[in-house]
């Protein structure tokens, strides 16, 4: 199992390629990802964010981001694609997110799983690299079970989902709703 430094997994970080052949960066968040972050979350689309969120926003606040970069690494874990040179100044060329996929425990070796692309990289193959890849890692630590809520009109998730094996079926609680699980 790759080490721990100052509590963010090292020997994690990857280059994936997309299905057109362009290069992007994968690795655990860290806390310093909060401005990223952030941006990345104004830079979805409105329907992207609404599927991804489940609730209309404008801009997160400051509360959400936080929670979001802290994560502890075994618990909960965010892995994010990243494009643009690290510590580059300015707009033009600037580190960024493009993908985020996270679980967060929610009772012993089950956790909640969620993925998310910016539009201009949907489809390319983003999506199912970061989650692939998280499953690996959350196997590795001690996560049994995955699963999503989906909004059932959200169909390129429920595809993506099917593709990473998750078993997807109506929410017996919401109709507007999917539940998709499987086992690690």
């Amino acid at each position: 199992m790759p080490a721990l430094s100052r509590g963010c997994p090292t020997g994690w970080e990857r280059t994936g390629l997309t299905r057109d052949h362009v290069a992007y960066r994968i690795r655990p968040i860290r806390e310093d990802d909060a401005a990223r972050e952030r941006a990345f979350i104004m830079a979805l689309s409105p329907e992207s964010r609404y599927t991804r969120m489940m609730c209309a926003m404008r801009e997160p606040l400051a509360a959400l981001v936080e929670r979001l970069v802290d994560v502890d690494y075994a618990r909960n874990m965010a892995l994010i694609a990243l494009v643009g040179a690290e510590g580059a100044e300015g707009a033009e060329g600037a580190e960024r997110i493009i993908g985020i996929a996270r679980y967060a425990e929610e009772t012993a070796g089950s956790a909640e799983f969620a993925v998310a692309v910016l539009d201009e990289w949907q489809r390319r193959g983003v999506a199912g690299t970061l989650s692939k890849y998280l499953f690996v890692y959350a196997r590795r630590h001690g996560i049994q079970h995955i699963h999503a809520t989906l909004l059932a009109t959200n169909q390129a998730m429920i595809k993506l989902a099917r593709r990473l094996g998750l078993s997807v079926r109506l929410d017996p609680q919401d109709s507007t709703l999917l539940a998709a699980s499987r086992s690690l």
